[in-house]
């Protein structure tokens, strides 16, 4: 009477193997919100900027390995100049350098000192799903802050271009104040704009 064959013994922990091969290369290849590409300055016909806050790994069911749009999440979390009510505020230069963006939403303050470094002022402001509630959140980078936040008067128009790249420590419901123990690691302020007009103090649509 024939008997089956036996499978290798080496064969569970070779399909362990190639699994971990393809979570690790997922987990290093696929990103749900890459950082998009930053504005070239003075390529926009007219004002324009991208904002975009990138969600760290341990914020994202799985890891991130899975889009999260299967389990409910944004797949994208930011604005742009063409998102609807897309506004832009104070454009001040000067020793202390302050930008405000917005959109539905979103209340973005950018703000730099004299010598180029973004200091704690500098805040966004975003509705989130939270605890199965949205909730209005507001984030802050740590004191000092890590980042950056470059910019450029556009010598044919003075208008502002320039690029950000700044950590967000700090998250706390924006209506009483209270931290929300969230994230455990920080989210990352990435975004550029583009012939930003100065001084304008008002807002545009």
């Amino acid at each position: 009477m024939s008997q089956n064959p036996k499978p290798p013994r080496n064969l569970l922990p070779l399909g362990l193997l190639v699994v971990g091969i393809v979570v690790l290369l997922c987990f290093g290849v696929y990103r749900p919100d890459r950082p998009v590409d930053d504005l070239v300055p003075g390529s926009s016909s007219g004002p324009a900027f991208v904002v975009q806050i990138i969600r760290p790994r341990t914020g994202l069911p799985l890891g991130g390995v899975l889009p999260p749009q299967l389990f409910g999440l944004d797949a994208d979390l930011g604005f742009e100049s063409t998102s609807p009510g897309a506004s832009i505020g104070s454009v001040a230069p000067g020793r202390i350098e302050r930008i405000e963006l917005g959109a539905d939403g979103w209340d973005l303050v950018l703000v730099i000192d004299a010598d180029g470094r973004v200091i704690p002022e500098t805040h966004v402001v975003f509705d989130l799903v939270f605890e199965e509630h949205v909730r209005r959140v507001r984030c802050r980078p740590s004191d000092p802050a890590i980042g950056k936040m470059s910019t450029t008067a556009l010598d044919e128009s003075g208008d502002l271009s320039g690029s950000f790249h700044i950590e967000l420590a700090h998250c706390d419901d924006a209506d009483t104040g209270e931290p929300l123990g969230w994230p455990s690691e920080p989210l990352i302020l990435h975004g550029s704009f583009d012939r930003l007009p100065q001084d304008t103090g008002t807002k545009q649509r």
